[in-house]
């Protein structure tokens, strides 16, 4: 029997792409969401004591109270290099506009296609050697736009959607310098993918390079292929990509079309480090110096449109319908506001509300989103079925999977708001994932606050527990 064939890199052109990993993966958006709501509003502070309160903030979150400080201060660097939560300057350090973003919008389907359009290797997210390495070996490469390229290649050669496995982009563009350094087309990469399909060629993983010089051994299938599984499972989370099956094959999600063609068409590139690309030696205090750098270019993006949650056509038809018959019913103008269809959750929020109250009102025409300008401190003022109004303030989490996070962030004058109106106001925290659209619903937060069943820190960050509301399904246009 004949052993079956074998593809490996050549070694002259193996190079192994790494970044940091979390290793709170599983958890890594629940942790995201509470990091970010945390240190949004933390004042600029010395490095040291940023560092201290930063801790502090790790070390509530589930059962990291019994964690070990190097544990704490392995996540804290870890979500800094990373994501780029924590921007510094002249010794001070100070939330990132990527931690305020996410804490304000909660969106984190938003959060990672930001995280994907500037992350590139070499960048900041790994230690100054490890980036000179990099330098050395030539490499300059992105990792989404090239994925993206290479899935629309892929489709193109069969007819039909293309998919691959993190096992099959490891071996076939991540670690291959043909690709991260030489520049090798998507559409070459595609083919020799096919190829190695169609002729059942197996991936050899073990690679002198990656052997442990202590113990001889090589590291597992699974140790070899993380890094890019870490960039697709990201790309998931960024609803640029679904996965199937076993191992996870990986394809484009053909329903995100904006976001996918905004990274196709926008390149942007972290250039700093090109200085060094012809320099015989380079040094680690040369490299650190670029660190601040880095962390203000991936801080330096914002109001990128394609990247906000949209509602989708069906949604934005059956919704637009439904207001529609009513502005028609009630002012007899059958032109839909424009303001209607201005943020994610408040629209879903006001179509909730509009299905809630149908039968038995004649005041819907009260049922209105509030201009942001007015600054009221509640987003829609909608109505009970008795004469009195209900003012709601819309907190919208919106995640490819189900999280447990019970944390949102109020302003000040929101507080002061719900203060004045007491039963009258009410937040309602909308969490959306693939399983479906579900309302928490809080009436009278300060009153809950009062009573011990919210609790809220000095920044207004509120922590509810399921005695300070209630679960309510969303209420929804069905075709």
């Amino acid at each position: 029997m004949s052993k079956p064939l074998k593809y490996k890199i050549p070694d002259e052109y193996f190079f192994r792409l790494h970044h940091v990993r979390p290793r709170f993966k599983n958890d890594v958006e629940e942790v995201l969401l509470y990091v970010a709501t945390s240190i949004s509003e933390m004042p600029i502070l010395d490095k040291e004591v940023f560092r201290d309160e930063l801790n502090k903030v790790l070390f509530g979150f589930k059962k990291n109270s019994t964690s070990t400080q190097k544990t704490i201060d392995n996540w804290r660097t870890e979500i800094s290099a990373l994501f780029g939560f924590i921007q510094e300057s002249n010794g001070k350090q100070y939330p990132g506009l990527t931690a305020k973003r996410l804490a304000n919008n909660q969106y984190l389907d938003e959060f990672f296609n930001y995280f994907l359009f500037s992350f590139q290797y070499p960048g900041g997210h790994i230690k100054p050697q490890n980036v000179i390495k990099q330098i050395e070996a030539g490499v300059r490469f992105k990792p989404c736009q090239f994925i993206l390229q290479l899935l629309i290649e892929g489709e193109k050669i069969l007819g039909k959607p293309f998919s691959f496995t993190a096992e099959e982009l490891t071996q076939c563009a991540y670690f291959d310098l043909r690709v991260t350094r030489d520049g090798r087309h998507p559409k070459e990469v595609a083919e020799l993918i096919l190829s190695n399909r169609n002729q059942k060629i197996e991936y050899e993983h073990k690679y002198e390079q990656l052997k442990n010089s202590r113990t001889g051994t090589y590291p597992s299938r699974g140790d070899v292929y993380r890094y890019a599984g870490d960039i697709l499972d990201y790309m998931v989370l960024a609803n640029l990509l679904q996965h199937k099956g076993t191992g996870y094959y990986y394809y484009l999600n053909d329903e995100n079309k904006e976001a996918i063609n905004f990274h196709l068409k926008n390149s942007v590139w972290f250039n700093e480090y090109d200085q060094f690309y012809d320099k015989e030696s380079i040094t680690n205090p040369e490299v650190s110096s670029l660190e601040e750098l880095w962390f203000d270019f991936v801080n330096s993006f914002d109001e990128i449109e394609e990247f906000k949650p949209q509602l989708d056509s069906n949604e934005v038809e059956s919704i637009s319908a439904l207001i529609q018959e009513y502005y028609s019913r009630m002012t007899g103008d059958a032109k839909v506001p424009t303001k209607i269809f201005g943020d994610y959750g408040e629209t879903l929020v006001l179509a909730h509300e509009y299905l809630r109250t149908k039968e038995g009102s004649n005041r819907q025409h009260l049922i209105n989103k509030i201009p942001t300008p007015l600054g009221v401190g509640y987003d829609l003022q909608s109505i009970e079925i008795e004469k009195k109004k209900r003012y709601i303030e819309v907190k919208t989490t919106k995640s490819r999977k189900a999280i447990n996070s019970n944390r949102f962030k109020l302003t000040p004058n929101e507080w002061d708001t719900a203060e004045t109106l007491g039963d009258n106001y009410y937040v309602y925290y909308l969490v959306i994932n693939d399983s479906g659209k579900n309302i928490f619903i809080i009436n009278n937060p300060v009153k809950e606050y009062e009573k011990g069943n919210l609790k809220v820190d000095k920044n207004l960050v509120v922590e509810f527990s399921k005695e300070s509301g209630q679960w309510q399904e969303l209420m929804e246009i069905r075709n």
